[in-house]
């Protein structure tokens, strides 16, 4: 998936276009997504955590990158309050 495609997708998802707390448009999410890719400082290996606005509450989830093709990346959004814990895990080991 393109960085494009996963700010639309997120975007779409997310209530009142919040990410971060922050209300982003489609063109900002996606320079936000590439300059922390960009920076080097990868907590996550090759991923970046943000909080995104869903209806059920405020959910920490990854952007990853799996190749350096522009469509290399992919989304992971966890289902449960258990699985986002696995991150915030991976966050501050």
């Amino acid at each position: 998936m393109t960085i494009r495609e996963i700010s639309s997708q997120l975007l779409h998802i997310a209530i009142d276009g919040r990410i971060n707390g922050e209300k982003f448009s489609k063109a900002g999410l996606e320079r936000y997504i590439s300059t922390m890719f960009r920076g080097g400082d990868l907590k996550l290996g090759n991923a970046i955590a943000m909080e995104i606005n869903l209806r059920d509450g405020h959910w920490l989830f990854t952007v990853e990158r799996f190749s350096n093709e522009a469509d290399g990346f992919d989304y992971y959004i966890p289902d449960t309050r258990e699985q986002e814990d696995r991150i915030w895990k991976r966050l501050t080991a």
